[in-house]
C-alpha cells in the first residue's frame, strides 16, 4: 500500500544563478517529496538564460533579485517564508530519494534539532576529482557528521541542501553576508544561541561536483578560507562551548595528522622503508585513517566502487589537505584574507595585503629564533647549528626589508 504525499509546513528554498541546465532536476525533487513542501521558491540571482521561466514551469514560484550573492539572496527570500520549516537546495544538485525531507524532518522531531544537514553523492563519477570526492562524501564527511551528531553539535550546515526550522534561522540573522562559507557560519551562529543541530545519514542529496583542476582549486580555497576566517571570528567558543572545541580541534588536528601521514609514507616509499623507525608513529596513524575510510566507505557504496575510487582520493585528497593548511597558514599568521572569489558570477579573486604590524611582528620573531638557534650553537660548540641560526636570522631579516620595500610600491592602475 503506497500512503499518500503528505503536505508540511515546509517551504524549499532554490537558489539559483543561470541554472538553466539543472534547474528542472531540482524542482522536480523537491515536489516530488513524500513530505511536500507547500512551496517551493527559486531565488534567481541576476539570471540572463531561462532559469526562471523553466522554474515557474515546472510549478515553482521565483523571486528575481539582483543581489550577487547566495546569502544575501537567501535572506530575502527567508522574509517571505511563512512555514515552520524551511529547506535548502542548491540548483544544481537534486533529492536523490523521495523521502529525503520525511526522513529529515522525522529526525528533527525526535531530537529537537534546529537544523539538520544531509548525506552528500555526486551526481556522477567521471574524472579524478569526481572519484575522490566519492570517497570523500562517502567516508571522511560520513565518519565526521556521525560523531558530531552524536553531540548535537556539527562543523557545517551543508550549503548544498539542508532542513532548518524556520525561527532557528531567524533568531540568529538568517545567513551571514560577510562570509566566504554562509554554512559554516550558520552552523557556528545557532551553536552561539544554543541551537543544537544533528546529521540525517539516511537522506541523500546528488551534487554536481568539479570536473577540473581549477574548479576544484577554486572551491577548495574558498572552503579552507572561509572555515579559517569563520573559526577566528567564532574563536570564544573554544572556551564556552566544549562540543566546539572537540569537534573543530578534533578537524584541525587530523588535518595535520593526516597531511604528516601522507609525507610519511611518501618518505618510506623513497627510503625503501630503510628508517621506519624514524616515523613510525605517523605510519600507524596513516593506517588507522586507512583502515577506517576503507571500511565506511565500503558499507556506503560497496568494496569495489571504494577499491576502484580510493587511489584518486589518495591523490586529490592530499593535494586538498596541503592546500587547506596552507591557506589556513596564509590566513591566521600572515594575515592574507580572500575577501572575493572567481565563481560562476565571475567575480575576480582578491586577497589581502598582509598589514605592516604583521609584517614586523613575524619578521622580529623569525629572526629571534633565528638568533636563539645561533646562540645555543654557540654555547654548545656546534658550527652546523650556529652557521644555520646566523643564515636563518639573515635571510629572515632581508625577506622582511623586501616585504617592507614591495609594499610601499605603488599599484599598477
Amino acid at each position: 500500500m503506497v500512503l499518500a504525499p503528505v503536505t508540511e509546513s515546509l517551504t524549499v528554498l532554490i537558489p539559483a544563478h543561470n541554472e538553466a541546465d539543472f534547474i528542472a532536476d531540482a524542482v522536480k525533487s523537491a515536489f516530488g517529496q513524500t513530505s511536500q513542501p507547500e512551496r517551493v521558491l527559486v531565488i534567481a540571482d541576476l539570471c540572463t538564460d531561462d532559469t526562471a521561466e523553466i522554474a515557474r514551469r515546472h510549478g515553482a514560484d521565483v523571486l528575481e533579485v539582483q543581489q550577487e550573492s547566495k546569502p544575501k539572496s537567501l535572506n530575502l527570500a527567508l522574509e517571505a517564508v511563512t512555514t515552520e520549516y524551511v529547506a535548502l537546495l542548491d540548483a544544481d544538485g537534486y533529492f536523490a530519494s523521495a523521502d529525503v525531507l520525511e526522513k529529515c524532518l522525522a529526525r528533527m522531531r525526535e531530537k529537537d534539532f534546529g537544523g539538520v544537514c544531509m548525506s552528500v553523492t555526486p551526481h556522477s563519477v567521471k574524472g579524478l576529482f569526481q572519484r575522490s570526492r566519492m570517497i570523500e562524501w562517502a567516508a571522511a564527511h560520513r565518519m565526521s557528521r556521525t560523531v558530531e551528531s552524536w553531540h548535537g553539535w556539527v562543523a557545517v550546515l551543508s550549503g548544498c541542501a539542508g532542513v532548518y526550522r524556520t525561527d532557528a534561522v531567524r533568531a540568529v540573522d538568517g545567513w551571514s553576508t560577510d562570509s566566504l562559507c554562509e554554512d559554516v557560519e550558520l552552523a557556528l551562529k545557532m551553536n552561539r544561541s544554543g541551537q543544537r543541530a544533528g546529521f540525517v545519514p539516511g537522506a541523500y542529496v546528488c551534487v554536481r561536483d568539479p570536473g577540473s583542476w581549477n574548479v576544484y582549486w577554486r572551491q577548495t580555497h574558498r572552503w579552507a578560507a572561509g572555515w579559517a576566517q569563520a573559526l577566528y571570528k567564532h574563536r570564544g567558543l573554544f572556551f564556552r562551548s566544549w562540543g566546539f572545541t572537540r569537534v573543530f580541534g578534533a578537524m584541525l588536528v587530523d588535518s595535520v595528522l593526516l597531511a604528516s601521514g601522507y609525507v610519511s609514507l611518501i618518505y618510506h616509499l623513497v627510503s625503501g622503508f630503510t628508517e621506519f623507525d624514524t616515523f613510525r608513529w605517523m605510519g600507524w596513524w596513516f593506517l588507522v585513517m586507512l583502515m577506517l575510510t576503507l571500511g565506511t566507505a565500503s558499507l556506503q557504496i560497496g568494496v569495489r566502487q571504494t577499491i576502484v575510487n580510493y587511489p584518486a582520493y589518495l591523490v586529490v585528497g592530499t593535494m586538498g589537505t596541503v592546500l587547506s593548511l596552507w591557506v589556513m597558514f596564509r590566513e591566521w599568521v600572515l594575515g592574507r584574507h580572500l575577501t572575493s572569489w572567481t565563481g560562476r558570477q565571475g567575480r575576480r579573486t582578491v586577497i589581502t595585503r598582509m598589514s605592516e604590524r604583521r609584517r614586523l611582528a613575524l619578521t622580529g620573531t623569525g629572526a629571534g629564533i633565528g638568533a636563539l638557534g645561533a646562540l645555543l650553537g654557540r654555547m654548545g660548540h656546534q658550527e652546523e647549528l650556529m652557521l644555520a641560526g646566523v643564515s636563518a636570522s639573515g635571510s629572515v631579516l632581508l625577506a622582511g626589508l623586501l616585504w617592507h620595500l614591495l609594499g610601499r610600491m605603488p599599484e599598477r592602475a
